[in-house]
């Protein structure tokens, strides 16, 4: 068996003992840190060395120890935002507080409003405001105050009342002739108009210059206005009589019956029974 050359078995002791970390026994004559040089320029056996570098968790630790920990702070996510009409909501303008108190006082405005949109008192003329603006196109005929003119006659100073008498028959005659004029009153086979017993005999429809224009256009309300106003206001009608006449031509106009013939004696029909209808006492008028 050939002799193993003492210079292995040294080389082989000392690469055991790096591996092993042991140091190499007393017969091999050598030590730990001579094993650790590389002979015979062998690089091959030399252990490697950690890169300087590198620090290990251990020696973080202790190269920490006495001083305390830097503690990095998670990045904070921004906060989402507010839905849109939330966004409108937070814009919006809000009401200011003063208009809190001018809020409360509306429902006591509204009760005064609606007391004031309540009719007038029955013994109020709620005709002739509204008759004044109607007589307007009447007036280049019958003039301004009722006085007359060419092309009409006189209804002031008592006339109009001699031709249509107070009460319902004579208020009937009134607003037929108004409605219907020299030609309507034709029309139907009246050859006269007015009170029977007028002082100087009945009025005949085609007696003065062209004749009267009928109105037949006008609205229920404006043709009672008219005729009332002219009762009243040129022919001084009196009062408790205009009143009743009032009643009788606000119930009229409150059913608005459709005229047929709209003769004298179909429209004082419709005066009875509208005034019945409404609740008109009728017994001053006889």
């Amino acid at each position: 068996m050939a002799e193993v050359p003492e210079y292995l078995l040294a080389r082989s002791k000392e690469r055991r003992a790096e591996l092993t970390g042991e140091g190499a026994d007393d017969s091999g004559g050598t030590s730990s840190t001579a094993a650790a040089t590389p002979t015979d320029g062998d690089t091959s056996s030399a252990a490697p060395s950690a890169p300087a570098s590198t620090t290990t968790p251990a020696t973080q630790s202790s190269a920490g120890a006495g001083a305390p920990a830097e503690r990095v702070a998670a990045p904070v996510a921004a906060p989402e935002p507010d839905p849109p009409y939330v966004q409108a909501a937070q814009q919006r303008k809000r009401m200011p507080y003063w208009a809190a108190s001018v809020m409360l006082m509306l429902p006591i405005w509204a009760i005064f409003y609606v007391g004031m949109l309540e009719p007038p008192d029955s013994d109020e003329l709620v005709l002739a405001e509204n008759g004044s603006v109607v007589y307007s196109t009447c007036a280049s005929c019958h003039g301004t105050n009722g006085e007359g003119a060419a092309t009409g006659r006189q209804l002031n100073e008592g006339e109009v009342l001699l031709t249509f008498a107070p009460g319902a028959t004579g208020l009937a005659q009134h607003i037929s002739w108004v409605y219907l004029g020299t030609a309507g009153s034709q029309r139907i086979g009246l050859d006269f108009y007015g009170n029977p017993d007028r002082p100087g005999g009945q009025r005949q429809t085609n007696s003065y210059a062209s004749g009267m224009s009928g109105f037949s256009n006008l609205s229920l309300e404006d043709l009672v206005s008219v005729v009332y106003y002219e009762r009243v206001v040129h022919g001084g009608l009196d009062a408790e009589t205009a009143a009743l006449e009032e009643e009788m031509l606000l119930a009229l106009a409150a059913d608005d019956p459709a005229f047929e013939t709209a003769s004298p004696e179909e429209i004082a029909a419709l005066l009875g029974e509208s005034a019945e209808g409404h609740g008109v006492d009728m017994a001053a008028d006889n």
